[in-house]
Formats: C-alpha cells, sequence, structure tokens
C-alpha cells in the first residue's frame, strides 16, 4: 500500500484529470443503470398498487349495481309497492356494504295523487309534514316546493335515524342538481349515477345510483300493457369509502385516489379525492410523480379511477447505488495503481534513455556550435567522427569523409618550412602526449584548398590507458584576418568622416560670418529701392493718364523688396543664433503665398499645380517668412526635376492635412524620382545635384523645420516621382485661445 501511495503521489495532473473522468463517466453510467431499475421497481410497484385498488374500487361498484339489482327484484315480486320489505332489506344490506351510507325511495307524486301522498304522510310524520325543496348545490336551505305535474319525493330512508328527519319530502326531481339523471333514468329504465354533492349532516362526499322502480297497469280501451312509475330506489354512496382499500392493503406513502368523469365532464377535474395524510413522509425532496388513470367497467358509474405517487428521495433504494459506487471506486482504484506501476516504469526507463541521449546529444551540440574543426580518428588513423566546422575546412561531405584515412582528407604542413618537421598527428600517436600545432600551420585538403589554423592534437584514452585514438581540434585564421583588416579599415573610414564633418563645421562658421557681411550689405540698396519706388508711386498719384499696371507693379516691388529685408533679416538672425520670433499660422495660408508668389514661374515653365488643401485648418508655431521659403524651395526643385519631362507630364501636386496632433505638407512631383542612393545624402550640406547648386537649399529647410520641432523627409513614390514630406507639431491649443 505504501508503494501504491508513493506511485499515485507522482500522478501529473492531467492524468489525475483522466482518471477522474474516468471515474465520472463510470459513476454517471452506474448511476443512469440504477435510476432506470429503480424508476421500473416504483413503477411496478406503483402500478401493481394502482390495480390492486382498481379492483377494490371495481367491485364496490360492482356490489353497487347488485344491491340495486336485487332492490329492483324484491320491488317487482312484491305488488304493489311493499315499503316494510325494502326497509328491511336495506337494513340487512347496509352493514355489509361500507361504502353504502343509505338507501333511500323516491316516491312518484303526481298532482293527481299528491293530497293521498301528504295525507299517507301527514299520518306517519303529523299535520307540520310538506313536500319540501333544499337546492343540494346552492344554499342548501329548506323551502316549501310548489304544486308540480310529477315529483320524486322522499318517503323512506335506511337507517331511519332522526338526524335524516328533514330529508323526508325532498322533492329530488325539483332540485336541479339531480333532474337531469332521473329523468334519463326514468327515459330510460336503466341505472344511473348523480353528480357528487355533499351530504346532509356534513359527513362527506356521497353520489346517488338510482334506479326506477316500473308497476305493470292495464288501461281500459287500450291494447296491451303500460307501465306506470313507482318511484326510484337511489343507493346514497360515500365516495371515501368507496375508494377505501381493505385493511389487508394500506395505502402507501405518498398515494392518492381519485374518482374522475368518464366523459370528461366538469373539465376533467376529479369528482372526489382520498389524498394521503403521512407527514413523517412529505419532508423529504419530491422527485416525481406517478400518475394512472383507470377506466372502471360501469355504465351506471361512469367513473375513471385516478391513481397518483409521490416519490421522495426516501423512497429510492440508495444502498444498490452506494454498493456499485463503491465497488466502481475500487475497480477503478486497482485499475489507477496497475497503470501508475507502468507509468513509473516506463518513465524510469525514459529517464535513463533522456539522460543518455543527453549525454550525447551535449556532445553533438557542443562540437557543431563551436567555431574550431574536430575531428576524431581512430587507431588505424581512419576518421571517426568530423564536425561541421571540419568539414567546412575540408570542403567534403560527411558521407566521403567518415571511414577515410585522414592524409586522403587533409595534411597539416609547416608554412615555409625550412627543415623537415614530424606531423602533428603522428607525433600525438607515437608519443601519446598532446600536441600544439606550430604557428602558421596550413591545412591542405584533398581538393587542393589551403587554410591558414591554429589548435591542437590530443590523444583519446580508453579506461585502461591505452591509447584508441586521438582529437584534432582546429581553427580556421583566415576569416579572422579578413575581420581584423575590415575593422582597421572602418576605423580608418570613421576618422575620415570625422575630419570631413570637421570641416564642414569650419566652412558653415565661415558662410555663416560672409552671410551676416553680405546681409549688412544687401539691406542698405534694398531700402533704397523700396524708398524709390515709394517715391515713384506717389509721383504717379498727380498723372491723370498713368496707367494702372505701372501703379500696381511699383506696388509689387515695394513689397518683394520689403519681403527680400526680411529674408535677409532672418537670415542674419540665422546665422547669428538668435531666438526667432514665432506665431500661430496656418498651414494652408503659407501654401497659399507660395502659390501666389510662384505662380509666374510656374506658367513660364508649364507646370499645372493640384492643391489638396485640407477642409480644416493647420495650426503651427512658426515664422510665416521661414516656412514660405521652404515651400518655395520645394517648389523650385520639383520644377527643376520637371524641366525634362513632356508638357503633358509636368505636374505638382500639394497637399495637407491632419495626422493626429501633426500637420502634414507633402510637395510631389511627377518626376524621374530620386535614385536611392542620393535619399541617404539629400539633406547633407553642400550636397548638390545641380551642376551650378551650392547644396545649402535642403539643409537650410531641415535646419528651419527641425527647430520648430518638426521633420522634414523625402521618398520615392512608384511611378509618380518625388515626394517631400514636412510634419510639424500642431498648436491646437493656441487655436482654443484665439477661437
Amino acid at each position: 500500500m505504501n508503494f501504491g501511495a508513493g506511485v499515485l503521489s507522482k500522478f501529473k495532473g492531467r492524468e489525475w484529470l483522466l482518471f477522474g473522468c474516468l471515474w465520472l463517466v463510470c459513476s454517471l453510467l452506474v448511476f443512469a443503470q440504477w435510476g432506470e431499475s429503480e424508476y421500473r421497481r416504483l413503477q411496478d410497484s406503483f402500478e401493481l398498487a394502482a390495480h390492486q385498488a382498481y379492483g377494490g374500487v371495481a367491485r364496490r361498484l360492482d356490489q353497487n349495481e347488485s344491491v340495486l339489482s336485487a332492490i329492483n327484484a324484491l320491488l317487482i315480486a312484491h305488488e304493489p309497492f311493499d315499503a316494510p320489505a325494502l326497509s328491511a332489506f336495506s337494513r340487512e344490506m347496509l352493514p355489509r356494504y361500507q361504502q353504502l351510507y343509505a338507501i333511500e325511495f323516491l316516491q312518484n307524486v303526481t298532482r293527481d295523487s299528491r293530497n293521498a301522498f301528504l295525507s299517507s304522510m301527514g299520518q306517519r310524520f303529523g299535520e307540520t309534514f310538506y313536500i319540501r325543496d333544499y337546492d343540494v348545490a346552492g344554499r342548501r336551505n329548506w323551502s316549501p316546493a310548489p304544486v308540480r305535474s310529477q315529483a320524486l319525493v322522499v318517503s323512506m330512508i335506511e337507517p331511519d335515524l332522526p338526524a335524516f328527519s328533514p330529508v323526508y319530502g325532498y322533492d329530488m326531481l325539483g332540485d336541479a342538481h339531480f333532474a337531469a339523471e332521473l329523468r334519463r333514468a326514468i327515459a330510460t329504465g336503466q341505472k344511473v349515477s348523480s353528480r357528487p354533492f355533499e351530504l346532509y349532516d356534513g359527513g362527506g362526499r356521497a353520489y346517488l345510483l338510482m334506479q326506477p322502480l316500473f308497476r305493470d297497469k292495464t288501461k281500459p280501451g287500450r291494447l296491451g300493457d303500460e307501465r306506470e312509475l313507482a318511484g326510484v330506489v337511489a343507493l346514497v354512496v360515500f365516495c371515501d369509502r368507496l375508494l377505501q382499500l381493505p385493511e389487508s392493503q394500506v395505502l402507501q406513502s405518498g398515494f392518492d385516489l381519485s374518482l374522475l368523469p368518464k366523459n370528461g365532464n366538469q373539465g376533467g377535474e376529479p369528482l372526489y379525492q382520498r389524498l394521503h395524510r403521512d407527514a413523517d413522509h412529505d419532508w423529504w425532496p419530491l422527485l416525481t410523480r406517478l400518475e394512472l388513470r383507470l377506466p372502471l367497467n360501469s355504465d351506471a358509474q361512469p367513473f375513471v379511477l385516478g391513481v397518483g405517487q409521490d416519490i421522495r428521495l426516501n423512497d429510492l433504494a440508495l444502498s444498490p447505488l452506494l454498493l456499485r459506487e463503491v465497488f466502481v471506486a475500487l475497480l477503478l482504484a486497482a485499475a489507477g495503481l496497475i497503470y501508475s506501476q507502468r507509468i513509473a516504469l516506463r518513465r524510469e526507463r525514459s529517464q535513463a534513455d533522456e539522460e543518455l541521449f543527453l549525454q550525447s546529444e551535449r556532445a553533438s551540440v557542443t562540437l557543431s556550435a563551436i567555431h574550431d574543426g574536430v575531428v576524431i580518428l581512430r587507431q588505424d588513423r581512419r576518421i571517426e567522427m568530423a564536425n561541421p566546422m571540419a568539414l567546412q575546412l575540408v570542403d567534403m561531405p560527411a558521407e566521403e569523409v567518415l571511414g577515410l584515412p585522414c592524409h586522403e582528407v587533409f595534411r597539416l604542413m609547416g608554412e615555409l618550412a625550412a627543415e623537415f618537421s614530424e606531423d602533428p598527428i603522428s607525433e600525438c600517436f607515437r608519443t601519446g602526449l598532446p600536441v600544439e600545432l606550430a604557428e602558421r600551420m596550413q591545412l591542405t585538403t584533398a581538393r587542393g584548398k589551403v587554410h591558414s589554423v591554429e589548435g591542437g592534437v590530443a590523444p583519446l584514452l580508453s579506461r585502461d590507458g591505452v591509447l584508441i585514438g586521438v582529437v584534432c581540434a582546429m581553427r580556421d585564421m583566415g576569416p579572422l584576418r579578413l575581420r581584423t583588416a575590415a575593422a582597421l579599415e572602418a576605423s580608418e573610414t570613421r576618422v575620415k568622416e570625422h575630419l570631413e564633418k570637421l570641416s564642414h563645421v569650419a566652412r558653415l562658421h565661415t558662410m555663416g560670418e560672409m552671410a551676416s557681411g553680405i546681409a549688412h550689405e544687401l539691406n542698405q540698396p534694398l531700402t533704397a529701392i523700396s524708398n524709390y519706388c515709394q517715391a515713384a508711386i506717389q509721383l504717379l498719384e498727380g498723372v491723370e493718364e498713368a496707367p494702372p499696371q505701372v501703379n500696381s507693379a511699383l506696388k509689387l516691388a515695394v513689397a518683394q523688396a520689403g519681403r527680400a529685408g526680411e529674408i535677409i533679416k532672418r537670415l542674419r538672425a540665422l546665422v547669428s543664433k538668435r531666438a526667432i520670433e514665432t506665431r500661430l499660422i496656418d498651414v494652408n495660408q503659407v501654401v497659399g503665398n507660395c502659390m501666389f508668389l510662384a505662380e509666374y514661374d510656374l506658367r513660364e515653365r508649364g507646370i499645372e499645380v493640384v492643391q489638396l488643401l485640407s477642409g480644416y485648418s493647420i495650426p503651427v508655431m512658426a515664422d510665416s517668412i521661414q516656412l514660405e521659403q521652404v515651400v518655395l524651395n520645394l517648389l523650385s526643385n520639383a520644377m527643376d526635376a520637371l524641366k525634362d519631362e513632356p508638357a503633358l507630364k509636368r505636374h505638382v501636386i500639394v497637399h495637407t492635412r491632419r495626422e493626429g496632433k501633426k500637420g502634414i505638407l507633402e510637395v510631389r512631383d511627377t518626376g524621374r524620382g530620386i535614385t536611392p542612393d542620393l535619399l541617404e545624402v539629400l539633406f547633407h550640406p553642400f550636397f548638390s545635384t545641380k551642376p551650378h547648386g551650392m547644396g545649402l537649399g535642403l539643409s537650410i529647410c531641415q535646419t528651419i523645420v527641425e527647430q520648430y520641432g518638426g521633420l522634414i523627409s523625402a521618398e520615392n513614390i512608384p511611378a509618380s516621382g518625388a515626394c517631400f514630406r514636412i510634419e510639424l507639431p500642431l498648436a491646437l491649443q493656441a487655436e482654443r485661445q484665439l477661437s
């Protein structure tokens, strides 16, 4: 048991889940089989008890009809009607049949015989006797009955108890509850049962089984005989005792009996129910209810016996289920123990195999991963194993190398050896000691390739210390020498580039000083030009025949002179590294200003401009003149790129849009694009593709855009030309303050 517990403790979660699912499936199957058999047992027991109850009730119905038939035969034998004989017979029958509550005789009273009937009954009960109505299904109070053409009046009751005295004189034909069945019995002459009703004394529910009594009466002037109604004999059948089982057959727990109408009247509701009363049973959980409807074979008493039983938890035989579940658990435990032992043995064997494999795999992976060529030679100097690096050195596949003598695959010789020296492999075999390869050792393959190698040869010994082979480890020094040379060359290149950058910085500094001086010198003539143009405009104001185009041209000249002054002012600010004054501007407006300024050049060169401007404003914080300078520079480059294109292919697309928190401005052309090698140096200072260009335009554009936190880039669009993209951060907060 301890071994089993130890083995079971090694179960993995998946195995426990497997056994758990298997136990659950087996338990469900056992439960389903037990439930089916238990339900069949309860169903059979219920049907047996139901048919026993049915036999008892059917027998009582037959007794009712037999008693009524005997009374009919007795009264027919006694002509005229013999009330004492009926009373004596009733007293004899009632103790025998527990379901009979009373026997009544309803005397037929017509309008002609009413007085004689009242007189005879008055002698018996006194002058206060009268024919009365009761309304058994309604208010249930006695009241004098009106004179009717026909009445069926209670004139005899057995047992004749004082409590029944108000019932004498009851006209049952006048009560709507009994009238229909009474008339049907009189019309057919057959036995008929009434609808159930509550007994007068409150003793329970009962129904009447009625039989009309006729006597033959020959009337003068007519042929044959005609029957005359003497009255109706009615058995008062007590429903509770009708459904009461014999003392030898007690109702089972939860067993209910009910009388139902056979023809489905009254909505199929029970006429009477005898329910179980078992408080000790009813608190158990209800599982289901078994019901059965058994029609009773009686035309006079057309009832259906309804049998029902509540099946509760304590009705089930749980011990067989527990025994089966215990058996299944033990069986699965035994199977699990056997399975666990097999798994443990398999795991131990798998672990041993895994350890052996890991050792072999470690050696194999180690030899495959190292950058040294490793060759293992047997004692006969044939190759037993060679790793991938060794195969790469000898330039032969493994299937050609393995099993060959080593001298047919490669040889080790010293470079520029002046005298004879022993082969390192032969030396290791001879001395049994490790041998280090000499400096500048060369490996020559069977195919004539030569590699400079370094490394050594080590002996391979058995457990007894006997030399059984050698291991050659060799590293190809050729790639190392190439990498060293490449590293030296790259270092020299970086030093040259650094020196060139320092030269660029010096030239930029010098150019900044020169630009500052040029800007200072140009500022005075530009001011003079602006003053002369303004004076000319004032002189033309007094001339009536002056052309308006001249006045407009002079104003444009003044504006351009002012613009040139602003450019020079900002150029001086740029080279002098002073802070630039930025303000909130709209990129769409900047594009519109540039299109106005470049309109003449675009039209002269036959270039069509497509403006795809954003429907929303693109607010940025920048200097409008500098940003216009950038856009005009990009437009100028686009126009230069289209000068060799056919007239129909000269297009420039200016596109503005928002992307998240950035404003995008793109200038595209339909030229031939930019070669990939030039894209990397396009924004370098003093780089230009134009014959007479200085290479400062795009560099200055990059400086301007980056000082506003933006980014400028260039790319080629397939089958479309070059595209320059400017990305600037949106000034959304400033826009909201202005709005």
